[in-house]
């Protein structure tokens, strides 16, 4: 049973997946303009929820589309994506204030990297996929070191209260993100096939 629902909501990712994920990067500052220019900036908790809402819907729309997704599948993992991220930046913004530090900035990926990588990870091992706590984990990282190239390495100003890392920082996200779905994927595939 697990394998016939997993196999109409997950398609197959490979090589063309991973290049489809790559491309969804634009949704990360896509989502994060949308968010700024729908709620300002996340200075405040509503602003932040908001914001972090807007953003995380937009990337994971994106995100989904670029594993396969349709229908109600990609509506849910936008709005479990959205909801992570609303959480993430609302707890991170009353917990430290707006973000204004690197630090803060990559405790802030971290956050949002768990929140948003739970949801998602929830996703995928109800369509039957094991060891989705590599996914969390991964997330975790990726969005850390995301917010660490926007706002360390490339020193994009944290000022406007953007509820998302940069271009640049989403790029490293992305590739790190969809080489261990590729993997989660493949991993899943193979124990699908083995059980048949």
């Amino acid at each position: 049973m697990a394998t016939s629902t997993r196999a109409r909501a997950l398609p197959e990712f490979g090589r063309s997946g991973l290049i489809r994920w790559l491309v969804a990067t634009v949704a990360f500052p896509i989502g994060g303009y949308v968010g700024n220019a729908i709620a300002g900036p996340a200075a405040t908790v509503p602003a932040a929820l908001i914001s972090g809402l807007v953003a995380g819907g937009v990337i994971g729309l994106g995100q989904g589309l670029a594993i396969g997704l349709r229908g109600q599948p990609v509506i849910v993992w936008a709005a479990a994506s959205a909801v992570g991220l609303g959480v993430a930046l609302g707890v991170v913004t009353a917990t430290v204030g707006q973000i204004d530090t690197t630090l803060d900035a990559v405790l802030l990926g971290a956050v949002s990297g768990l929140a948003i990588g739970g949801v998602q990870a929830a996703l995928l091992m109800r369509d039957g996929l094991a060891n989705t706590w590599i996914w969390v984990a991964a997330s975790a990282i990726a969005w850390a070191i995301g917010w660490f190239i926007t706002a360390g390495a490339v020193g994009v100003g944290l000022a406007p209260g953007w509820p998302v890392y940069g271009l640049s920082g989403a790029v490293v996200s992305q590739a790190i993100t969809g080489i261990v779905l590729w993997k989660i994927l493949s991993r899943g595939e193979a124990t699908a096939l083995a059980a048949a």
